[in-house]
């Protein structure tokens, strides 16, 4: 324990450092009532049907730790436990706790641990600005106190603010015990260490760094939500390990680590003990069901550019680590259609997103607690949901070249309604993370994607092609109707490759064609995703009967005013999808021109059973 100072048995050690016997008493007193209160509130918390047997998820220590038996939409959907109101004895209780704790902090406030019980039993009910108030009366070693500050100004929600005190408070820990601190490994899981491990000091330094900032969950938010969050648990933690528990258990480092993965136990349940049992009452902690995973997989942050949306996916039953940012609670998934074009030598990206709507929630009926802690209803019927459209949307698409870090940001154009919009963004050619995000900050949800794209140098004279871009066709387009520009007016494109059968439209660009008048060769087909290839052999000779692709071709000539200077070819076509069954299907573009070798550029879309078509 770095703050040895904090805990009585230490002062018995040093008798040179010996309070005065006043304070001793008063310390005992905090002390005995703390204690008092954890044993009251295991003694009034409900009967658990959970009998102790039984398969463990994973084992941490002395602990056996199951995830909830729901699938993933269910879960996100109406988890299988929220945290039950506590019973009113726990209630009484609680306040007769932190009443004791104000009046003996007041008579001798350079009482680290008394501070720390102070700040932690305000924080668990939610009271920040009372737990910011109690670490500035904190008059104990400085860093302690900026670390108990830390866990607060996170609460608020002030999170550049509580980085700095994190800062100051690490600034009075060793070497050891800050790299152990700042080491992501324990919420990302054994290939994470292991990557680190291969590393030098400085090396690792600089990799834990590039880390934090990718895995950030939020670029909207100002700093990093899950970086203070990490911190906060391990002050909080620090304040527990000579504290009592519910568990009546020593403190450990398997309850360290439970604590920094998942946030504190915000509810506890009895077992019914065997009759011959003798010892300390069997009991059930309970995490809160709101957070969700936010570290990203080891792929994704080993190289960004090449992440797949499921590398960031927050909703999983089985997590290493689940965070909660105090100002979006709910982090829900974005449907998206992105799409690569090039500008010269810069590529342009420009994304069309859609809200999904979250199912049925009870993110109204569970208040934040310390560090993304919940457990204790709000007033109301448990059942209420969020409204949806949301009724207040801010939305920013971001890139981050992995190589350099640099970040860059673009306003989102929302459209009707609320629940959709458009991006354009033009950066150097190179290897990127892309994040579209939109936050409602009144109900503190947040939704976004997160995709890694690349976009390479253009060379003159090499023809390339586009990315493909799905619109929705114009009823009656004239014939003379140009081609749609790219810029978030075109409120046309698709927010989501999942269609339903009937018409298309596809839009994409021709590049390197400037001083060529040939004609190309365009070949636009649709073929089923997913058939083995003793099926697609059967098709081929006859012997299993198979859906015709859909295929069309066509030559074109370039007109040169069109590609002067440069430009590209951009260019158009309705597909019709009405003949196709439900499933997976891929859009092939491809671009021959004379005497050159052909290009090909593909978009994977899912054909839905019917309805209409969703923008």
């Amino acid at each position: 324990m770095v703050f040895s100072y904090l805990v009585a048995a230490a002062a018995f050690l040093a008798p040179a450092h010996l309070p005065p016997p006043d304070s001793l008493a008063l310390h005992r007193e905090a002390r005995s009532a703390q204690e008092r209160f954890e044993r009251s509130r295991v003694r009034h918390a409900p009967i658990s049907w959970w009998s102790g047997s039984g398969p463990c998820d994973e084992r941490v220590g002395r602990f056996c730790l199951r995830f909830g038996r729901e699938s993933e939409e269910e879960e996100e959907d109406r988890p299988s436990w929220i945290p039950p109101p506590d019973a009113p004895e726990v209630l009484t209780a609680r306040d007769d706790l932190i009443a004791t704790l104000d009046e003996i902090a007041g008579l001798i406030p350079g009482d680290g641990w008394i501070a720390g019980q102070r700040v932690a039993y305000l924080a668990e009910v939610g009271r920040w600005d009372d737990a910011l108030a109690a670490a500035a009366a904190c008059q104990a070693e400085e860093g302690w106190c900026r670390g108990l500050e830390g866990i607060a100004l996170h609460g608020l929600g002030r999170t550049l603010e509580a980085a700095q005190a994190f800062e100051a408070f690490m600034d009075s820990l060793d070497p050891e015990e800050r790299d152990e601190w700042t080491d992501p490994g324990v919420l990302g899981g054994t290939e994470w260490r292991r990557h680190l491990g291969r590393m030098d000091h400085a090396q690792r330094a600089q990799e834990e760094e590039r880390m934090w900032r990718l895995a950030d969950p939020l670029f909207l938010l100002d700093g990093n939500p899950l970086w203070t969050e990490h911190l906060s648990r391990r002050v909080l933690a620090m304040t527990r390990e000579t504290a009592r528990n519910g568990h009546a258990m020593r403190w450990g480092r398997d309850m360290t680590e439970l604590l920094v993965r998942y946030g504190p136990v915000v509810a506890y349940e009895r077992t019914r003990e065997p009759i011959s049992y003798v010892g300390p009452p069997l009991v059930v902690g309970r995490y809160d069901p709101v957070p969700r995973n936010l570290m990203p997989s080891f792929e994704a942050i080993v190289d960004p550019a090449q992440s797949e949306a499921r590398d960031w996916l927050t909703h999983q039953r089985r997590t290493i680590s689940r965070h909660a940012p105090a100002l979006a609670r709910r982090i829900h998934a974005m449907d998206a259609q992105i799409t690569r074009f090039r500008e010269g030598d810069m590529l342009l990206v420009r994304v069309d997103w859609a809200l999904t709507e979250p199912p049925v929630s009870l993110d109204a009926s569970v208040q934040p607690l310390a560090n993304g802690q919940g457990g204790a209803q709000e007033d109301g019927d448990p059942h209420e949901t969020q409204p949806f459209p949301p009724d207040s949307l801010v939305a920013h698409l971001f890139l981050f070249d992995v190589e350099t870090l640099e970040r860059f940001e673009m306003e989102s154009r929302i459209h009707d309604g609320m629940t959709r919009g458009s991006a354009v963004i033009r950066v150097p050619a190179g290897r990127y993370l892309l994040s579209i995000e939109g936050l409602d900050p009144q109900s503190r949800r947040a939704w976004r994607q997160r995709v890694g794209v690349e976009g390479r140098p253009a060379h003159r004279g090499v023809v390339t092609l586009s990315d493909l871009l799905l619109l929705e066709p114009l009823e009656a387009p004239a014939p003379d109707t140009p081609v749609p520009a790219l810029d978030p007016e075109l409120t046309r494109a698709l927010s989501t490759l999942t269609v339903p059968p009937g018409p298309v439209e596809v839009l994409w660009e021709v590049y390197g064609l400037e001083g060529s008048d040939a004609e190309l060769r365009f070949e636009l087909r649709v073929e089923r995703e997913g058939r083995s290839l003793l099926r697609r052999f059967g098709e081929a000779v006859r012997l299993l009967g198979g859906q015709d692709p859909l295929e069309v071709t066509w030559r074109e000539g370039v007109p040169r005013e069109e590609v002067a200077g440069g430009g590209p070819l951009r260019r158009s076509m309705v597909v019709d999808l009405s003949s196709l069954d439900p499933g997976e299907y891929e859009l092939i573009l491809s671009a021959t021109p004379p005497g050159r070798t052909t290009v090909t550029t593909g978009l994977r879309v899912q054909v839905s059973e019917g309805g209409a078509i969703s923008r």
